[in-house]
Formats: structure tokens, C-alpha cells, sequence
């Protein structure tokens, strides 16, 4: 009796140990396997989706741009009398790797105002900026505000930065007449921008005489 229990007792404790071997094993195999798949599979969501987003977040910024860039030109074009003034280029922004038109690095319209038998050239880069709580505003970027400079000194052509602030492009709250001789730093405080300022719904005006653009 002694002996049966003993065998018993072995039998039990090899199928015990047998089960728990098959048991760890299969845990093993699960923990092994599943987290490595599912964390594989998000990863790879994430950066495609992240991918995507932000190519379509950089094109509809950039196509947003050129829309409102082209509305505030067609706003100021509009507001030159076409009695005087002629639009002689209005320059577009087309390029590829690098390579664009020589026109592309001057001022967006060259105009000529026609008085009296003479005419009088002038140039005008447009600019429109969203109001915003900054006192500050960037009419240009460093390198722009160079090469109007130089411009107008190679051409002897007087030229302006047209600026068109708040409201929207086809309708500016505010909009300053800026010479691109008066400043040397396109980042101005607008409090420096205020003797500039003219009527949004008004014809410009330009004296050919102190070649003054109003």
C-alpha cells in the first residue's frame, strides 16, 4: 500500500510538472510573438499617416499663399487709374530647382505714369500680411528688400513696397506705401510704418516731381 501511494504520488507530480512545463510554454510563445507584431504594425501606421499629413498640411499652405498673394496684386493693379498709369510687366513667381526668370527677382509691377507728353516709370512690390496681436510687421524678407534696393539704383526707377495689413487681400483693413530706400530692416515697428499709411479705398496717387507714391 505503501508503494502504490508512492507510485501515485510520482505519477501525479510528473503530469503536474508537465503541464506547467506546456503552459509556460505556450505564455512564452504568446509574449514572444504578439507585442512585436502589434508594436510593428503601429509604428508603421503612424509614420505614414504622419507622412501624408504633413506633405498635405505644407501644400495647402503654400497654394494658400500664392491665392492670397495674387488678390492683393490684383488689388493694387486695380487702384491704379489705367487713364494714367500703364502696366508695362507684372512679374510671376515660377521656378524650378532653382532656376526662374531674372524677372522674378524684381518688384511684382512696373508701371508708367503718362502726364503731360512725359512718363514716369515707377515699381511696386505687393505685400499682404494677416493682422495679428504682433506690434511688429515683416513687409519683405532680408534678401528681397536687397534686391528691390539694388534695382531701383541699377534702373534709376523709383520703388515702393505696397503693404496690405488685416482684412483680406482683396480688401486690406490697412495699407502702407513703403520706398524701399527708407529702411534697411524689413521687420518694422508699426508705430515706424504710421506716416505711410493711406486710404485703402483710394486711386493711388504718385508725384513725379518728389516722387512720392500715395
Amino acid at each position: 500500500m505503501i508503494r502504490m501511494n508512492g507510485i501515485l504520488l510520482i505519477v501525479i507530480g510528473l503530469l503536474t510538472t508537465g503541464t506547467g512545463v506546456m503552459l509556460f510554454i505556450k505564455s512564452s510563445k504568446t509574449q514572444m510573438v504578439m507585442p512585436d507584431q502589434q508594436t510593428d504594425i503601429i509604428k508603421a501606421d503612424s509614420v505614414i499617416v504622419g507622412s501624408e499629413s504633413d506633405e498635405v498640411a505644407v501644400v495647402d499652405k503654400t497654394e494658400a499663399n500664392v491665392k492670397a498673394g495674387l488678390e492683393f496684386e490684383k488689388y493694387v493693379v486695380l487702384k491704379f487709374n489705367e487713364k494714367h498709369f500703364t502696366l508695362k510687366n507684372w512679374a510671376g513667381d515660377k521656378y524650378v530647382e532653382g532656376r526662374y526668370a531674372e524677372s522674378t527677382t524684381q518688384p511684382d509691377l512696373q508701371l508708367e505714369l503718362r502726364l503731360k507728353g512725359k512718363i514716369y516709370p515707377l515699381a511696386v512690390e505687393c505685400k499682404w500680411r494677416s493682422k495679428s496681436s504682433s506690434k511688429f510687421v515683416r513687409f519683405a524678407d532680408d534678401d528681397q528688400l536687397v534686391r528691390y534696393k539694388a534695382f531701383e539704383k541699377k534702373n534709376k526707377i523709383p520703388s515702393f513696397i505696397v503693404l496690405g495689413v488685416g482684412g483680406t487681400p482683396a480688401s486690406p483693413e490697412v495699407v502702407y506705401v513703403i520706398p524701399v530706400k527708407v529702411f534697411n530692416k524689413p521687420n518694422q515697428h508699426l508705430e515706424n510704418l504710421d506716416q505711410y499709411k493711406r486710404l485703402s479705398d483710394k486711386d493711388f496717387f504718385y508725384n513725379a516731381k518728389t516722387q512720392i507714391l500715395n
